[in-house]
């Protein structure tokens, strides 16, 4: 039985957390990366020309800042519009709530933090307009900002979310039970023998 719960466990975490957080951020191919931003400024709006076979595309934006910030829903960091054929496409707004910062080029170097406008799918030949620009988070000092673009990315079914985080409680819970069950059972040693006069 402690197998079968271990091996709910980790197919839990695989399907529930790993699987949608690699697809996410890794699937697919890079197409390549654009600097939108340099302090102080202005922020500046890419043209790119996509091909209808590298459908779907995923968008995302990494920031790098110069001193940490904490993200947070009720603030936006930054703003992005993808239009095409003056259409709007992808409109969005990022917030970085969802990522993990990392230094770029040292431990001492500044804290990158990476979200996703979305994916753009279907996607129809010809120049796409990426514009990024501020949100309405105070304080919030950017050094760089660069647009990064993957194509043939994976598209995650957020549905097997809920069904691998139900698969992780009933892991945990199980080996729980079975470790208190083994304790509970475990023999009781008897008592150590008195020496003396009166044993």
């Amino acid at each position: 039985m402690r197998f079968v719960f271990l091996f709910l466990l980790i197919v839990g975490v695989v399907f529930g957390i790993g699987g949608p957080w690699v697809a996410l951020n890794f699937s697919g191919e890079e197409i390549g990366s654009w600097r939108v931003y340099d302090r102080p400024g202005p922020y500046k709006p890419v043209s790119i020309v996509l091909k209808a076979e590298d459908a779907p595309i995923r968008a995302f934006v990494d920031m790098q800042t110069i001193r940490n910030f904490i993200p947070t829903t009720s603030r936006t960091a930054l703003t992005a519009v993808v239009t095409h054929n003056g259409k709007d496409v992808l409109v969005e707004t990022l917030n970085y709530t969802g990522s993990k910062a990392t230094n770029k080029g040292s431990p001492q170097g500044q804290q990158v933090y990476r979200d996703d406008i979305g994916d753009i799918d279907p996607t129809e030949d010809g120049e796409y307009l990426f514009t990024i620009g501020p949100g309405d988070f105070d304080g919030l000092e950017v050094a760089h900002v660069d647009l990064v673009l993957r194509k043939n990315a994976v598209m995650v079914d957020w549905r097997i979310l809920p069904a691998g985080l139900a698969l992780i409680v009933i892991g945990i819970a199980g080996l729980l039970f079975l470790r208190r069950r083994s304790k509970a059972s475990a023999p009781v040693a008897p008592p150590a023998p008195k020496w003396g006069r009166n044993g």
